[in-house]
């Protein structure tokens, strides 16, 4: 199940119970609609999420590139041991920026912010 909130100039998209691929499609489509609003900082919050297809999670990868294309950024919060393992296993835990928190993910936006009007 999915559920969409902003919080600050964050979007942060909900996820509960198991992401198999047809899930992940719906994910992929609603980071879409984000980047069609050029909403591109976004934090897939995981903490409810017991298992993820781990030959999905490359559709992540694709629409992280495009989120930093546009000067933004895919962040995970709160992942369980267990799915945290699925992404290093499968090595996708060097793209993406993981955090214990959402809260933690949310503030980890404004130290991307160098000031000139860039993000690193």
């Amino acid at each position: 199940m999915l559920q969409r909130k902003i919080i600050q100039d964050v979007s942060v998209i909900d996820i509960t119970g198991d992401i198999d691929f047809r899930e992940m499609i719906r994910i992929k489509d609603v980071i879409g609609s984000l980047i069609d609003r050029e909403q591109t900082k976004v934090v897939l919050h995981l903490r409810g999420v017991d298992h993820i297809n781990y030959l999905s999670i490359g559709v992540l990868l694709e629409r992280l590139k495009v989120l930093r294309n546009l000067n933004g950024d895919l962040k995970l919060a709160g992942m369980t041991p267990y799915v945290r393992d699925i992404f290093r296993v499968v090595g996708m835990d060097q793209f993406f920026e993981d955090y214990t928190t959402l809260e933690d993910a949310i503030d980890s936006f404004d130290d991307d912010w160098e000031g000139d009007g860039t993000y690193h």
